[in-house]
């Protein structure tokens, strides 16, 4: 549900206080609410999350809004941007108070060419994340939505992390009204398997 990857984390500590680089490598704090990232805008940094979590998330012209993602410790932010120097294609914001550290894109760049450790670390991390959100997509799609709303919120309760019902409705790219729908129905069932009918 939240996805971490603390393995790039180590090696952005270890290069935060070595040399010349380090001194590129600054650390900031963000707000809960905070946007670090405008879907659209032209981005000059890269985001490495030391400790919090962001929603990363799509909006239509038509004011839909769609949550690709949660990221939590050690994700990276703005990697995309950098290498194909587009702008943003979703936006990204603090759900928690937040502490990353934060390159411009010639630094991180130049990291990709010079540190074999660095490189080949941000290539797994973008492939995990690929083959994570195709699996994602499939399952939505064979999967009834009281399948997924449940998958949901036992993730949620695992991850101890707070949601809106908006939030749940556009991770799951349905309207709010289907969901009160489906929590509805949700709660119906329960009862009954909670307070099964008693026979005379």
């Amino acid at each position: 549900m939240i996805r971490k990857s603390p393995a790039i984390l180590r090696i952005i500590d270890e290069l935060s206080g070595n040399g010349q680089t380090g001194q590129r490598i600054l650390l900031r704090n963000f707000h809960k609410g905070q946007l670090l990232i405008g879907q659209g805008t032209i981005t000059t940094n890269v985001f490495f999350i030391k400790s919090g979590i962001v929603k990363c998330s799509f909006a239509e012209d038509n004011g839909k809004e769609y949550i690709l993602e949660f990221l939590g410790e050690g994700e990276v932010l703005g990697e995309l941007e950098a290498i194909t120097k587009a702008p943003a294609m979703s936006s990204v914001q603090a759900i928690s108070d937040l502490s990353v550290y934060m390159l411009d894109k010639i630094t991180f760049l130049d990291l990709l060419r010079r540190n074999e450790a660095f490189n080949s670390t941000i290539l797994e991390l973008m492939a995990v994340r690929l083959t994570d959100t195709a699996v994602r997509s499939a399952r939505q799609q064979l999967n009834p939505l009281e399948h997924n709303l449940t998958q949901l919120l036992a993730a949620l309760e695992y991850e101890k992390l707070p949601c809106t019902k908006q939030e749940l409705a556009d991770y799951l790219g349905i309207t709010l009204r289907s969901l009160n729908r489906l929590l509805k129905v949700q709660l119906v069932e329960s009862s009954k398997t909670h307070n099964p009918p008693q026979h005379r």
